[in-house]
């Protein structure tokens, strides 16, 4: 991710690159505390995330982006390349899997689904705690949140929400062009 050359922080010239900032800081808290099962892939999408595979996938989306003068509430003055904010609604999305019915037509153990529930809400704890971690310079975060879907199918995901706001010069690249 390129930086400006004169502070040397970090410039995220689009939704995906802040994305992709935030689902590697996760991705490290998780590799670092070893909560349970390696993520086997990660990767940042645009829009939310397909369940076709779920066992250890990590993935961020971008799903909204707008300027803000009063983070993070949107402005609905558009003047370009101000000392506004543009900001951009972030999810980072843990699947896992789920222990489910074996060939025998056998239901999970309560201490099979105990242990895979905890593993879960463990993991989403140390992305909850990376995700509140401080910033990039210049960048903001709000709307902290996280939620837990299914299990279906054999799957269960931990959303984590936030808002990143930061300078909307670095995201203006036709800055001073009339």
């Amino acid at each position: 991710m390129p930086t400006n050359e004169h502070s040397g922080e970090l410039l995220a010239e689009s939704p995906a690159a802040v994305a992709e900032v935030m689902m590697n800081r996760a991705l490290d808290a998780l590799e670092a505390c070893a909560t349970s099962e390696p993520i086997a892939e990660s990767y940042v999408v645009v829009g939310e995330l397909a369940w076709d595979e779920c066992c250890g996938i990590l993935a961020a989306a971008p799903l909204r982006t707008f300027k803000t003068v009063n983070f993070p509430t949107a402005a609905t003055d558009l003047t370009n390349c101000d000392s506004s904010l543009l900001a951009v609604d972030i999810v980072i999305i843990l699947l896992r899997c789920m222990p489910t019915i074996d060939a025998q037509g056998n239901m999970p153990t309560p201490a099979e689904m105990s242990a895979a529930s905890a593993a879960v809400a463990n993991d989403a704890a140390v992305i909850m705690n990376a995700m509140m971690d401080g910033m990039p310079e210049g960048w903001e975060r709000a709307a902290l949140e996280q939620t837990f879907e299914g299990a279906e199918g054999g799957c269960i995901a931990v959303d984590t929400r936030m808002t990143i706001g930061l300078p909307q010069t670095d995201w203006c690249v036709d800055c001073g062009v009339a």
